[in-house]
């Protein structure tokens, strides 16, 4: 079973996010703030990390430079999550090493599908 880590500060969003995912098979955590995220992520194998653009404290670009600099999280796929669709934030998640980006809000089968393609194109 993939595992998937959502960083999103909102409740509400990361409990739809992971009934829409655990009832597609996937197995998912949560965390509500960047450094619970990073935490969580370098203690366990994630397949994917879904990360909210932003964020208290420590934006989402932030911590996905974190992520991919260091050794045991570097190779997790990361994807933005964001209600903004402008070309910039696009630029910025690239440059942060991000790879990919969703716009939301986003249905659920649309959700799935880009995470099922994400995680078995990392896989190759």
């Amino acid at each position: 079973m993939d595992k998937i880590l959502i960083i999103q500060d909102s409740p509400s969003v990361n409990a739809m996010f992971k009934f829409r995912l655990e009832s597609a098979g996937f197995f998912v955590e949560t965390a509500e703030s960047g450094e619970e995220g990073i935490k969580k992520a370098k203690e366990a194998q994630y397949q994917l990390i879904l990360l909210d653009y932003t964020l208290p404290c420590m934006d989402g670009a932030e911590v996905c430079r974190i992520l991919k600099s260091q050794k045991h999280t570097k190779d997790i796929p990361v994807v933005f999550m964001s209600a903004k669709e402008e070309d910039e934030i696009c630029k910025i998640t690239e440059d942060a090493g991000a790879n990919g980006y969703v716009c939301l809000p986003l249905e659920g089968k649309e959700l799935v599908e880009k995470i099922e393609s994400l995680i078995k194109s990392s896989k190759l």
